[in-house]
């Protein structure tokens, strides 16, 4: 448990499509506000006893779902922690409003669709619902997530250039966020 903090927010939670910069930038976040990491797929995974890709085969997306769900009610009411969510976290409406509770920000990673459709198939294939994706169906999941993103977002920012262009813009907004609420 990472202790020594002023910020007055409980947590951060970062949400965004698969390979939009949750983990490796959500490190480097919570390391500026002394907050502790957590990355919800290992989570899943630890609840679950098997990987993603497993629960993805043997059980599927609904039954996945509902262990996401059970880790955001747990993982809800932690503090002092940055929460990097799994794409589809969004989905389900419920989640969102564990999320959204007060001392929580939302932080949309919102990169361009062309900069995740170019993502190395190295790295889109360890994502369940990527991994074999064609480009029409990456649209289609890009433009049905958009909206709720937006929705349930407190703040939005981009991961678009690098990830300390990213980093000192999530910084600055949840700065402003924060002084204005």
């Amino acid at each position: 448990m990472i202790l020594d903090r002023n910020n007055n927010f409980d947590r951060i939670i970062l949400i965004g499509m698969p390979c939009s910069g949750k983990s490796s930038i959500g490190k480097a976040l919570a390391q500026h506000y002394r907050l502790e990491f957590i990355d919800m797929d290992e989570e899943i995974v630890k609840t679950a006893g098997m990987t993603i890709q497993e629960i993805f085969e043997t059980k599927g997306e609904a039954a996945f779902r509902e262990i996401e769900t059970q880790v955001t009610i747990s993982l809800s009411e932690m503090k002092n922690v940055l929460i990097a969510t799994g794409g589809g976290i969004v989905t389900r409406d419920n989640n969102m409003q564990y999320f959204k509770k007060d001392g929580s920000i939302i932080l949309f990673i919102h990169r361009n669709f062309c900069k995740l459709a170019t993502t190395p198939k190295r790295i889109m294939d360890k994502r369940p619902m990527l991994k074999q994706t064609s480009f029409d169906k990456l649209l289609n999941l890009y433009k049905t997530r958009l909206p709720l993103y937006k929705k349930y977002c407190d703040i939005e920012t981009h991961n678009d250039t690098t990830k300390d262009d990213a980093l000192r813009e999530m910084i600055r907004a949840i700065e402003k966020y924060t002084v204005n609420e």
